[in-house]
């Protein structure tokens, strides 16, 4: 934990998918509220899609961040500001031709329903 789902428009230039997740894997790790190896993250380009009334060409980027519950409000807004920050200064996102929208949700998970284990290799 925790997890991360990336979602973005599909008219966005030279997003690097795997080059945001390690960034913002990295920001994450740099709050000091996550190990590395605790976090799995993905993307999904979004083909169809729909903002607003379509009266002018937008784009956006959706970051969901799922936490184990224990993180206290501070914490909780020191980790999104972290990512959103992290989002804003992307290079791809900051040379479009059109407004992004820039978005970070924080999703708390109960710790006693989350369940994990790990499969270690046998050979």
């Amino acid at each position: 934990m925790p997890h991360v789902i990336v979602d973005y428009s599909a008219n966005l230039d030279n997003v690097e998918p795997k080059q945001l997740l390690l960034k913002i894997n990295a920001a994450l790790v740099e709050t000091g509220y996550c190990e590395a190896i605790d976090i799995k993250s993905r993307a999904h380009k979004d083909n169809v899609y729909v903002i607003g009334l379509e009266t002018e060409q937008q784009a956006y980027v959706h970051v969901k961040v799922y936490l184990l519950s224990g993180r206290n409000q501070q914490q909780k807004q020191e980790i999104g500001e972290k990512i959103l920050n992290t989002l804003i200064s992307y290079s791809a996102l900051q040379q479009q031709d059109f407004p992004v929208q820039s978005c970070v949700e924080l999703i708390e998970m109960p710790k006693q329903d989350y369940f994990k284990q790990v499969i270690e290799k046998r050979f």
